[in-house]
């Protein structure tokens, strides 16, 4: 049913309304476009409503389509996807092929088949635009099974209509051979004719299939069209693109910025890619960012970010590399490293070198930033980190004041390991004032855990008493034992010492042994001792030795005097007075009193070849110690 033309003059707006108010659907009808348009009467869209549900009501039925694209798209009033359905179903009824378009994409998604059976209708009597939806229902079989002859058959119907994308889609089947074998030059002529029409899609996808159909080289001397023709040479071109979705205005975007088929314009390419780019077309953003890199890179990087986290790996990769230089964002090697990765995972070789580089680069600052982050965030194990690096000095001046701090957070968290360097920070004073009441305390939380050495350390102030805290040697001797059942080493020398001291040597010595198995020196030294003076063991000078020797070489003074008395007396190894006195110069350098007086007599008795043979050799085993005369 056609429309009739609108009456544009005042005196005809005052004759129809009269018709109106007397019921005259035409009348109401026309009346309800005048106040629509301003035409003849003040623009109303209250008013306009009111006139078209007033006609709609009495059956005519532009007036029933009007009314339900105005419930369908809210327009002056509320939204009303029930109230839309009705109004279509009105006009359908009276064979208004535009209805059951509107009405069959009120059907798709959930309701398909209706919504295929709604277009089947429409395209029926010849409505391209339903024609073309049918193509696309049966080339994705949705309600319906897949058929792809079906699907062009439907396309094709619509193209001979001049239907621009249902030309584009026949295009596309023959370039790509959907169900057909593939057709360049075909593929171009459907281009072509879609392209004639304005559509971008169909312009660009014609420079991939007939690259010769660009515009003929300029004439020399030739006069260039000037701003009224350039308009006029891209409205067409614009009118599709503003109607049509995100694929045509980003494709305009590329005519614009290649010249295709349109003058060329950066400006207006950014401003095309721009709107698709806001509809959330990746290869726009992507497009966008490119341009906007040398002038607006914060807007780069914006729309950069937005196509990376859309998963699109280039984008990803200038991410890693914007946040590794600091261009856009504030440099931050670990988010560097994370876009970085995510463009690694998806295969992107470049990626993949520049991954390599940062790890080899800045690998340690990624670290520490890791660290630093998760101890802010409140991870005891990265806050006892972090005030393992301030006690240490890595990568950062030594401080146990910030070392202290850190471990206090790990350690109110329950870290044990935080708990006992506290603990010996309070014994020592680093960082904090001695004070052995509060170290005991913090031995006490981390002995609770079943930590070995803090119930060593605990034990310890136990057997001599801390302030408020007497001395109880029971307990002291229940937590040693805990700490050297656990194979605490140094708590199973001390247990051996313990025995020792009560003369139950063979219960010393089980003790030692475990702990000299893991090299403790203490216990080393001790169970030598008890091989060379027989101490629940018959007497073993030579093992007696071999067990100093292997407690002086890992830098024991007192071990490493002893050692060098044996050489001096060849007490369990042969005589040697230089090896003697290389081992008198290394312990004399710790400050080992009976080493010093012994370096002094080896001075004034031994030649001075043999003297500085010693020194050498005592150089040379500890890489520290100067030339001794």
């Amino acid at each position: 049913m056609s429309e009739q033309p609108l009456v544009k003059d005042r005196a005809t707006y005052l004759r129809r309304i009269k018709d109106a108010r007397i019921g005259d659907p035409a009348a109401q009808y026309e009346v309800a476009l005048m106040y629509a348009n301003g035409i003849g009467v003040k623009k109303s869209v209250d008013e306009a409503l009111t006139w078209t549900r007033a006609a709609a009501t009495k059956g005519h039925v532009a007036a029933q389509y009007m009314l339900g694209c105005a419930y369908l798209g809210g327009l002056g009033v509320e939204k009303d996807e029930q109230e839309a359905l009705r109004w279509f179903s009105k006009a359908i009824e009276q064979g208004n092929d535009k209805a059951a378009v509107k009405l069959a994409r009120l059907f798709e998604g959930a309701h398909a088949t209706l919504a295929f059976k709604a277009y089947l209708k429409a395209a029926e009597q010849g409505l391209a635009e339903a024609q073309m939806a049918l193509g696309d229902y049966y080339a994705a079989g949705d309600g319906v099974p897949q058929d792809q002859q079906a699907a062009i058959e439907w396309y094709y119907k619509a193209a001979e209509q001049g239907h621009a994308p249902a030309q584009f889609a026949l295009g596309h089947i023959c370039e790509q051979g959907i169900g057909v074998d593939v057709d360049l030059e075909t593929a171009a002529m459907w281009y072509e004719k879609a392209a004639d029409l304005g559509m971008p899609t169909a312009r660009v996808a014609l420079e991939r299939t007939a690259p010769t159909t660009d515009a003929p080289e300029t004439i020399p001397g030739e006069r260039k069209p000037g701003a009224r023709e350039r308009r006029e040479e891209e409205q067409p071109w614009i009118r599709f693109a503003e109607k049509g979705g995100p694929q045509d205005r980003y494709c305009l975007g590329l005519m614009y910025e290649l010249g295709l088929g349109i003058s060329k314009s950066i400006k207006q390419a950014k401003v095309w890619y721009l709107k698709a780019a806001e509809q959330e077309s990746l290869p726009a953003q992507l497009a966008l960012a490119r341009l906007l890199e040398t002038s607006d890179i914060e807007q780069a990087v914006f729309w950069y970010h937005k196509a990376a986290e859309h998963g699109n790996a280039d984008a990803q990769m200038a991410m890693g590399t914007f946040y590794a230089q600091g261009r856009g964002v504030v440099a931050d090697p670990l988010k560097s490293l994370s876009w970085y990765v995510r463009a690694s995972e998806q295969g992107l070789a470049q990626a993949h070198f520049l991954l390599a580089t940062a790890l080899q680069e800045q690998g340690k600052n990624v670290s520490m930033l890791s660290v630093a982050l998760a101890a802010k965030e409140g991870i005891p194990e990265a806050q006892y980190a972090m005030g393992q690096r301030y006690a240490l000095g890595q990568d950062v001046a030594q401080n146990y004041q910030e070392a202290c701090r850190w471990y206090l957070l790990a350690a109110n968290q329950e870290h044990a390991e935080a708990q006992c360097t506290l603990g010996d920070y309070h014994i020592e004073g680093k960082g904090v004032r001695v004070d052995r009441k509060h170290a005991f305390l913090w031995y006490e939380r981390a002995a609770e855990q079943g930590v070995a050495r803090a119930q060593w350390n605990l034990g310890e102030l136990y057997a001599t008493g801390v302030d408020g805290i007497p001395a109880d040697t029971k307990q002291a001797m229940l937590l040693c034992k805990k700490a050297a059942n656990a194979g605490f080493a140094p708590a199973q020398a001390t247990l051996g010492t313990l025995f020792a001291q009560a003369k139950k040597y063979e219960r010393s010595l089980h003790w030692w042994g475990l702990a000299a198995e893991q090299d403790d020196l203490e216990a080393l030294f001790n169970l030598a001792n008890a091989y060379r003076f027989g101490k629940g063991v018959p007497k073993d000078e030579k093992k007696s030795f071999l067990l100093l020797m292997r407690a002086a070489e890992k830098g024991l003074a007192a071990a490493q005097a002893r050692v060098g008395l044996a050489y001096a007396t060849g007490t369990g190894v042969a005589e040697d007075l230089i090896e003697a006195a290389k081992w008198f110069m290394l312990a004399a350098a710790q400050g080992e009193p009976s080493a010093i007086a012994n370096r002094e007599r080896a001075q004034t008795s031994m030649h001075p070849a043999q003297l500085e043979e010693a020194a050498r050799r005592a150089e040379q085993w500890s890489g520290t110690i100067s030339k001794i005369t």
